[in-house]
């Protein structure tokens, strides 16, 4: 990646913030992934949390409902 400010390092990491619903759309479309970024307080890792077991609850209600499908 080109350097945009050739006198300092590149950040390892960009800080910003995502709504909950556009990260889990994210997550269930498999864009972004849970190693891909981490939490920054405890209040976001328990909504990334809730997200991730949503989805990991949907995905076995689809596969029992379905199971044809595995």
């Amino acid at each position: 990646m080109k350097r945009l400010f050739p006198l300092f390092r590149e950040p390892e990491a960009v800080r910003l913030a995502i709504a909950p619903e556009v990260l889990a759309a994210l997550v269930e479309k498999g864009e972004i992934h849970a190693t891909d970024f981490r939490c920054l307080d405890l209040g976001s890792k328990q909504i990334v949390w809730k997200m991730f077991l949503a989805q990991a609850k949907a995905k076995l209600s689809r596969g029992l409902a379905n199971p044809e499908r595995q």
